[in-house]
């Protein structure tokens, strides 16, 4: 069983225009708001897929109430418990004529290291039923920078993969508790290791680096320039598909979620990135934070190639 972790949920406003003018108006086309949160996304992309997925995470007492609706409206239970705030609200605004998405993502409120221990007790019953547990996006205020080290460290205790998708300190102190994987993108990735500018090589290089420290797979998602993943015996590429791209909101969970489905069905590495590029695809093509489904799946898993990296 796949599991997956939200700690800071949200609603994700998208607002879509034609021409983005920087300091002036702006008339938006269409309006619309979508149950988010980086674990839940993954997990919504798994459940459109038939695929089981256990969702856990934290809720919040103010829109607590819409995000359950949201998610059962698609068939989709949240495992979570409550605490006192607001669900964050995100704006996310696309712009139709250059194809950009401009985001304002607010934090989440504070949880308190108490209602922390009680979310980690129902963590803890959980583990019993899950092979690889998903953690990704960023947590609330009071969480501490290792938190998603300590979860991996739990979790290998009871033989649960990790697939660590996350920015900052988050990303680098989970690297230290040796995940299963890593899923940053080429931005975070670049950020946490000082790598900007890097030629693709020296990318490389840093991922064998990072696998010979304990982490078996490292895999980044690279927006328009596609995606890659790397193990100790391979790397492989993917180029991205020709495309009219109406959201990219979404896009590296759906990558997540693919992969989690290839190992569901114990698929070799290069199998692993090419049905998490056909997933990140099918979101791709659809509005806000709209998931891939099974028909965007289906047209993309007839094009999408992956090639060995000599």
């Amino acid at each position: 069983m796949i599991g997956t972790l939200t700690m800071n949920p949200c609603k994700d406003r998208t607002l879509t225009i034609n021409g983005f003018t920087y300091g002036g108006m702006n008339r938006v086309q269409s309006v619309r708001d979508d149950a988010s949160g980086k674990g839940i996304n993954v997990s919504l992309v798994l459940n459109a897929l038939g695929v089981p997925v256990r969702t856990l995470g934290l809720n919040f007492t103010k829109g607590g109430e819409w995000l359950i609706g949201s998610l059962r409206a698609v068939d989709l239970e949240y495992r979570s418990i409550l605490v006192e705030g607001r669900l964050r609200e995100n704006i996310k605004l696309f712009d139709v004529a250059s194809g950009v998405t401009t985001e304002l993502n607010q934090k989440g409120d504070f949880v308190s290291p108490e209602k922390q221990a009680e979310f980690e007790a129902l963590l803890d019953k959980e583990l019993r039923d899950l092979d690889v547990l998903v953690l990704t996006g960023s947590v609330p205020q009071g969480f501490p920078d290792d938190y998603y080290g300590r979860i991996a460290r739990k979790a290998a205790v009871s033989g649960v993969k990790t697939i660590v998708d996350a920015e900052g300190r988050l990303l680098i102190e989970a690297i230290k508790a040796r995940p299963y994987m890593i899923k940053p993108n080429l931005y975070e990735f670049q950020t946490a290791f000082g790598l900007k500018g890097a030629r693709p090589q020296d990318i490389l290089v840093l991922c064998r680096e990072i696998i010979r420290n304990g982490v078996e797979v490292v895999c980044l998602s690279m927006g328009a320039q596609g995606a890659m993943i790397v193990d100790g015996q391979g790397a492989f590429y993917c180029r991205p598909t020709e495309i009219a791209v109406k959201s990219t909101q979404g896009a590296g969970d759906s990558l997540v979620a693919g992969i989690c489905m290839a190992m569901e069905r114990g698929l070799p590495l290069k199998e692993m990135l090419r049905l998490g590029v056909i997933c990140a695809q099918g979101s791709l093509i659809l509005e806000g934070t709209q998931l891939c489904t099974k028909e965007g799946f289906a047209r993309f898993e007839k094009v999408v190639t992956v090639e060995r990296i000599a």
